[in-house]
This record gives structure tokens, C-alpha cells and sequence, in this order.
């Protein structure tokens, strides 16, 4: 009777184990979520994990190191050796995640230095980097195609399908913590889940190179309109963020972020995103430096027409839209005040 006894507690607490983690999850993600089931199979299987608020911001926008960490998770890759030696020498917690990646040469841009690391992934090189550990060596235009064929992921400007790929795909659009993880989920759905040769390859490393050689073949694999370079110490240079939760619905936030590179002395590079919960939108583009704080971009990398004033303020970016209505969703704009990250 006592064996029967102890028999049924040890099933009961099992159940109870198995309650746990069916039952965990997020309370930012309600079931009505479109990626609840994708952000349920992550959690279960420790590809990711949620905030020390027990929210997992599925709305936020991913950072390149974080969809780093999302891909090592994935695919259980092995350490290498060695480590990377970094353009910044300190040591932060994606390192790991990195060293591990650069073994396999996977096309990202943030090897060498952490301010890139930190700076929202696009959609391009999402692409790239997935496709070359599922199915090898890859254009953009191949990644695309890829994904698409295998409906991992779809196109976000349908107004370009059949006429430009990479406009249809969004190659320059930041995705969300929660696009990224639906991704990764259709992928063990289709059973993508095993190393391509190429990237075997790289990882096994029979002509012995150097680390960095195979993270620089990573970094080289990107098309060249994906690849970040080291930012110059120009005080304009860098990653800049705003946050606002105002409501407790899935939607009712606003945020925008801002990745500024390769300035110079006369101008910049800026790539800015807009979310206000519904309505989004991105645009990149030039932008000429008219005084020591402040500058103006007039159009976008598209050739719309796209007025954006900006200032730099001590650890934050002004932005004022005048006029760039054709680069985002009806009912929001790129103004605000981020912080530096």
C-alpha cells in the first residue's frame, strides 16, 4: 500500500512539473498572440527567455546580439578554441555567442565591435544568417528566396512582389523579438534544424584559420548594402532609443530607434524605426550636418521625398519630421527624443 502510495505522489508531482512548463510563459504574450505558440516552443526549449518583469517584449525590436544568442540557442552550436579579438577590447555577455558563430563563419555584421552589437538587425541579414547555417552559402537575394520558398518568412511591401525582392522582403527593415522567434519556430516545423555543409565546414576548420579570418568570411558573406562598418569616434555615431509602455495591451507602446554610422566631418548614415503598436514604419537614409549639433536629411535611400531634422544633445537624439509621410504607416512619425544606448 505505502509503494502505491508513494507511487501516485511521484505522479501527481509530475503532473504538477509538467503543469509548470506548459503553464509558463509571458504576461505581455496572451494566447490570442499571433507568435504565442513560437514564443511557447522557444521558452520550453531555452532558446529564450523573458525579462526579470516576467515580460518577454514581443512588440521590441532585436538587436543583433540578441538574435545571435536566439541562432547559438537554435542550433546548439559547439565553442571554438579560441576567441575573437575584438576592435573593443571589453568583454560583454554576447561574446560567447559570437566566438561560437564566428567558428561557423555566419554573415553578421557585429563581430569586432560591441556598439554594433547592439544595434537592431535588419531583416537582410537575419536572412543571411539563417540561410547560411540551414542551407549554405548565400546571396541576399538567394537568403530571400529561401525563406520565402519554404515560407519561413514572408514579404512586408507587397506593392513590390514580382518586381523587386529585396523591397517585397524589407532587407532594411528592423524585425521584432517576436518575427524572429516565429522564424526560428518555422524552421524546426520544417525540420531546418541541422547544420549546412558550408557552415560544417567552417567550424571544422581544416585549413586552420584564425577565428577572426572566419568571422571576417562571415561579416564579407553580407551584401554590401548589410554591412556595418566600425563607427569613427564622431560624437554622432551610435545607437539611440525611446520606449514608452502607456496601456497594459500588447499594442499600446511607442518606440523609435535610431542607428547612426559613418559619419564624417559633412554627413551621416542614419537608419531610424517608428512603432506605435499598430502603425510602423522605417526609412535610411544621408543626412548633411549643418552645424556642430544639428543636421537635415531631405529624401530617403528610396528617393522619397523625406524631411527629417535632427539634434544632438547630450546622450540623445532629437528628431523632428517635417514632411516623410511616404516612409511610414498612417498615424505615426519618426519625431522624438531618444537616449544614446
Amino acid at each position: 500500500m505505502k509503494k502505491l502510495v508513494c507511487v501516485l505522489l511521484l505522479f501527481i508531482v509530475f503532473m504538477s512539473n509538467e503543469y509548470t512548463v506548459q503553464a509558463a510563459g509571458f504576461k505581455d504574450v496572451p494566447k490570442d498572440h499571433y507568435a504565442y505558440d513560437a514564443i511557447m516552443w522557444a521558452e520550453e526549449y531555452d532558446i529564450i527567455n523573458g525579462y526579470a518583469d516576467g515580460t518577454f517584449k514581443p512588440n521590441a525590436t532585436i538587436t543583433e546580439q540578441q538574435f545571435a544568442k536566439l541562432l547559438v540557442n537554435f542550433y546548439e552550436l559547439e565553442s571554438p578554441l579560441d576567441k575573437l579579438k575584438k576592435q573593443t577590447p571589453t568583454a560583454i555577455w554576447s561574446d560567447e555567442f559570437y566566438n561560437r558563430l564566428a567558428s561557423y563563419a555566419v554573415p553578421l555584421n557585429g563581430y569586432f565591435d560591441n556598439t554594433i552589437r547592439a544595434a537592431n538587425v535588419k531583416r537582410g541579414v537575419v536572412a543571411q544568417a539563417i540561410t547560411h547555417l540551414a542551407n549554405g552559402k548565400s546571396g541576399l537575394d538567394q537568403s530571400i528566396q529561401f525563406l520565402l520558398d519554404y515560407y519561413i518568412s514572408t514579404g512586408q511591401n507587397f506593392q513590390y512582389e514580382n518586381r523587386n525582392l529585396q523591397k517585397f522582403f524589407g532587407v532594411t527593415n528592423f524585425m521584432t523579438r517576436a518575427q524572429v522567434v516565429t522564424m526560428l519556430h518555422r524552421m524546426d516545423e520544417r525540420n531546418f534544424y541541422e547544420i549546412s555543409e558550408d557552415a560544417q565546414a567552417s567550424h571544422d576548420n581544416k585549413s586552420n584559420d584564425s577565428l577572426n579570418t572566419r568571422a571576417k568570411n562571415g561579416q564579407n558573406q553580407l551584401d554590401k548594402i548589410m554591412q556595418l562598418t566600425t563607427p569613427s569616434k564622431s560624437a554622432w555615431n551610435g545607437s539611440y532609443s525611446y520606449y514608452y509602455k502607456w496601456g497594459n495591451g500588447i499594442t499600446d507602446f511607442n518606440r523609435r530607434d535610431a542607428y547612426i554610422s559613418n559619419a564624417t566631418s559633412k554627413n551621416f548614415h542614419i537608419f531610424i524605426t517608428s512603432n506605435d503598436g499598430v502603425a510602423a514604419g522605417s526609412v535610411d537614409g544621408t543626412a548633411t550636418i549643418t552645424s556642430s549639433t544639428k543636421a537635415v536629411m531631405n529624401k530617403s535611400s528610396n528617393g522619397n521625398r523625406c524631411v527629417l531634422e535632427f539634434e544632438r544633445l547630450n546622450n540623445a537624439l532629437k528628431i523632428i519630421e517635417v514632411d516623410c509621410r511616404t516612409e511610414h504607416d498612417e498615424g505615426t512619425n519618426f519625431s522624438g527624443t531618444l537616449k544614446k544606448q
